[in-house]
């Protein structure tokens, strides 16, 4: 057994349950442990994610403040709108008006702030330092509100434990259904089902896709009223999830081939940075969320 393997389950053994039980110590409105725990995710993933980018573009004084702001901010706001009522505005700022207020606002200070540029070469970086922040801005940030919006739905605690094990228990099995049968699977020479993440196997995306219907399903006979309508229901609830949590790897790995990086950083032994770790519930937040407010009513 390598190195890297007793690291990835290590991470397995200890930080999924870890990560499930933030959803329920300190178990009081909003669910303030995990809301910390994702806020503070958001802005280390968007620190890391700013790598993606030549130097020109992310490198200047105060970047180790703003750019993680930029990723803290709006799942911040996300978190706020859970306990925030304001009568003052009415019923017209919800959660989403506050979201795309402020996205405005931050959007508007990124493009003004070019207007203090003075060396000539700088100015003509201001497109490409315009759209770097903007993207740190949505990615993660806009991905870990979704996250944030979970702890609005019925049975916070149970809802978070459900959306985490349905995504990292796909990534897990995904990553060893493919150790153990993806060589077996490919054929010598062949090229990867993937071109952005060689290393995957159609085996692997089986068997992760696969664990995500899983999970749901046994959600479903746990808390038959939190996932009403039948085993059916379930099953595409899952299968939306487990193909969004899929993709969001695979987008991330995309990311990574095209800055020509290996890892997006090294926080988290035998994984790589910490954005490597969550790209995966990145993309499935929204899914999750949408997805159960529409597949199941709530």
């Amino acid at each position: 057994m390598t190195r890297n393997t007793v690291l990835r389950l290590l991470v397995f053994f200890l930080g999924i349950p870890l990560l499930s039980l933030s959803a329920v110590a300190f178990p009081q409105q909003g669910l303030p442990f995990f809301g910390l725990i994702v806020i503070v995710a958001s802005a280390i993933a968007a620190y890391e994610a700013a790598f993606f980018f030549p130097p020109q573009t992310r490198d200047y004084p105060g970047k180790e403040v703003v750019i993680p702001a930029l990723g803290a901010v709006l799942p911040a706001v996300g978190y706020l709108s859970l306990h925030l009522s304001v009568p003052r505005f009415g019923p017209s700022m919800t959660p989403g008006a506050l979201l795309l207020m402020t996205m405005t606002v931050m959007i508007t200070i990124i493009m003004a702030v070019q207007v203090l540029k003075r060396r000539e070469r700088e100015i003509f970086e201001i497109i490409n330092v315009v759209s770097t922040h903007i993207f740190l801005l949505v990615y993660p940030g806009l991905f870990t509100w979704h996250a944030i919006r979970i702890l609005g739905l019925s049975s916070p605690s149970v809802m978070v434990i459900v959306f985490v094990l349905a995504v990292y228990l796909n990534d897990s099995m995904a990553w060893l259904v493919g150790r153990l049968l993806g060589p077996l699977t490919r054929k010598a020479g062949a090229p990867p089902p993937v071109a952005v993440s060689p290393n995957k196997s159609i085996a692997g995306f089986i068997g992760g896709f696969v664990t995500s219907p899983a999970v749901l399903v046994v959600a479903s006979l746990l808390y038959p009223s939190l996932f009403p309508g039948g085993i059916f229901r379930s099953v595409v609830f899952g299968a939306i999830v487990g193909a969004a949590g899929i993709m969001g790897d695979l987008v991330e790995s995309a990311f990574k081939r095209a800055a020509t990086i290996k890892d997006s950083g090294q926080i988290i032994p035998g994984r790589g940075g910490l954005l490597d770790s969550i790209d995966s519930p990145l993309f499935a937040a929204p899914f999750f969320y949408y997805g159960y407010v529409l597949i199941f009513g709530f």
